[in-house]
């Protein structure tokens, strides 16, 4: 089993092929980890998925000691796979059939066992995807594209086909989600200005849709086409504050290059789009306000004024390598959104429509706008990376706005991974560390009151289907993750973990303060605002290839204190620390990946 996957994982070839979906985390980290180990010359950023030009690398046998393609030859003979011993349309190597012994070798096009190619047609049958995750407690997870927030279990599936015929090439990957949706407690406040429920009705939740499917036409390293797959927009793991696979994908029109650009200053990536994006069809967002004071809002129900409605979303995602600091990658987004329910020349133009207010001439009124610049760079003699995003949300009135208030409406990511080889070749001790930060400062809750990042002027905020676009933790979240992995051979890992993730400090700050409960006398008693909603867990990590498998496997215990900023008054405390209702939240993911 070893060996028939090790083939096939080191297919050859600088072709255009299928893309790497956003959340397969298996073979995006593989590929980007090969940076860190020198393996790979560092051309692509990996900060514009998902990956359509995994070919634009020049890695020799990524993780060659793990890999010895010796003694394969006869086994892939013997099942028909090769035409003969040393060649086959199995293989490629810049372009053209090369045999097993190929020095070469570089990362798949897609790692698919059953494939075909042969002259200027491909095709392949993707792996089969299996996701399952669950929660005992309360919801918790992000960056799972449709997955929703759910108590018990959820389960994810998607597989596909891939076909290419001279410059057009094709992918169909549907996925479906199934969830059981239990009850659990609803908190007494909610952010009303966004479509982000906290659960998705009352019963068992199905989705279906075309997941990371797309067709489209290449030439020349650029490619163009309309495509419902996840985007990624950013050097992060785990977040990214404009764009990332935190909810479904969305039907949009692109143009993106397939590998980076070669000039003489350096190389580019690009990517632009411009799609429609839904609403959940579930309470709260817009006004969904019960009364204002003290801001309690509707309950989760259906809601099907929206089931028609659209918004409009139009971006763009550049990256820049200079030639002169190898490893070294910058980069810019910006994405805009209207309530516009269709695509027109106008929703297509808003990406060059004036970055500052005053030159554009609106302020609000249905279009928000968010923009980040960001940049990683990878030592590869360190075997590390480091990098960081910094973005606003809200655009800057004029120049003097940006310069004196620099710090309005700001949204920051920053992580970095080191790579430490160990006495057993082909083994190596992985630390890693991210942090997002959301919640805003002092001048935007003074300059934008019961705004915050995702919120800003636009019915229903930066979602899709009821899910935020950019970072999985929210307006108003806080998170810091840090964890310990050994990668042994045949891609065996164990690890640990650690996270701390404050939910949203806009609608804790803004409106908790005027909630009151009632004593046993029948005087109000403010709750204490010291006692913020904060989960703590711990996770053990573990990935082993199994029987055609790939398995992923975690088990984290989450530590949540003042869950939904509950108090619990019949407990004996005092106005400063008043008892919180605490929990712990087992909660049990599985990924595995099997190729046909």
């Amino acid at each position: 089993m070893k060996k028939y996957f090790l083939l096939l994982i080191l297919c050859t070839g600088q072709l255009i092929g299928q893309s790497i979906p956003v959340g397969m985390t298996f073979y995006e980290t593989y590929v980007r980890t090969t940076q860190l180990t020198g393996e790979d010359d560092a051309v692509i950023s990996y900060c514009i998925r998902p990956v359509h030009h995994p070919y634009a690398t020049k890695a020799k046998r990524p993780f060659a000691h793990q890999n010895p393609l010796a003694d394969v030859t006869a086994s892939y003979s013997k099942w028909g796979l090769l035409q003969d011993s040393t060649k086959g349309p199995w293989m490629y190597s810049d372009g053209e059939l090369a045999g097993l012994g190929s020095q070469t070798s570089a990362i798949p096009n897609f790692p698919s066992a059953v494939s075909y190619a042969k002259g200027a047609f491909q095709a392949a049958i993707l792996p089969l995807e299996v996701k399952m995750r669950y929660n005992t407690h309360h919801p918790y997870g992000w960056g799972d594209g449709p997955m929703v927030p759910n108590v018990g279990l959820q389960t994810y599936t998607s597989y596909g086909a891939y076909v290419k015929a001279g410059p057009i090439e094709a992918q169909l990957r549907p996925e479906k989600v199934r969830a059981q949706n239990l009850p659990f407690e609803q908190p007494p406040i909610r952010q009303t200005n966004i479509d982000m429920p906290d659960q998705f009705g009352q019963e068992p939740y199905v989705y279906q849709g075309w997941g990371q499917s797309y067709i489209k036409a290449n030439l020349k390293g650029i490619g163009a086409g309309i495509s419902t797959e996840n985007l990624f927009w950013g050097p992060g793991y785990h977040n990214s504050l404009v764009l990332s696979n935190n909810a479904p994908g969305f039907l949009h029109l692109g143009v993106h290059t397939n590998k980076p650009l070669k000039t003489a200053l350096g190389s580019i990536e690009f990517q632009a789009v411009s799609g429609l994006l839904k609403y959940s069809g579930f309470y709260p967002y817009g006004t969904a306000t019960i009364q204002p004071w003290p801001w309690v809002t509707a309950p989760i129900e259906r809601n099907t004024d929206y089931d028609n409605k659209r918004k409009s979303f139009t971006g763009t995602a550049a990256v820049f390598q200079p030639a002169i600091l190898p490893g070294l990658y910058l980069g810019v987004t910006r994405g805009v959104m209207t309530e516009a329910d269709s695509l027109t020349i106008g929703s297509l133009a808003e990406i060059f429509r004036p970055i500052l207010k005053a030159a554009s001439g609106e302020d609000g009124g249905g279009r928000n706008q968010i923009m980040s610049a960001f940049f990683r760079y990878v030592f590869p003699e360190s075997h590390a990376e480091i990098y960081m995003e910094y973005g606003r949300e809200d655009a800057a009135w004029d120049l003097e706005d940006l310069l004196s208030d620099i710090t309005h409406t700001k949204a920051y990511m920053l992580g970095f991974r080191k790579l430490t080889p160990l006495a057993k070749k082909g083994t190596y001790l992985l630390l890693d560390y991210e942090m997002t930060e959301i919640a805003q400062g002092l001048s935007s809750l003074s300059r934008a009151y019961n705004y915050s990042w995702y919120t800003h002027g636009l019915n229903g905020g930066w979602t899709n289907q009821g899910q935020v676009l950019g970072a999985g933790i929210g307006p108003g979240g806080s998170i810091q993750m840090g964890g310990l992995t050994w990668m042994g051979q045949n891609d065996q890992q164990l690890g640990v973990r650690l996270e701390r993730y404050e939910h949203n400090k806009e609608t804790y700050y803004y409106r908790l303060p005027y909630i009151q409960y009632v004593g046993s006398n029948g005087s109000p008693i403010w709750p204490d605002i010291s006692k913020r909603w904060v989960d703590v867990s711990g996770t053990l990590t573990y990935q082993q290839r199994l029987y055609g498998f790939i398995v992923q496997a975690n088990l984290q215990l989450i530590q949540t204190w003042n869950f939904n900023w509950q108090f619990d008054f019949e407990q004996p405390g005092n106005a400063f620390r008043q008892p919180g209702q605490n929990s712990m939240n087992p909660q049990f993911y599985l990924n595995a990946i099997y190729r046909f």
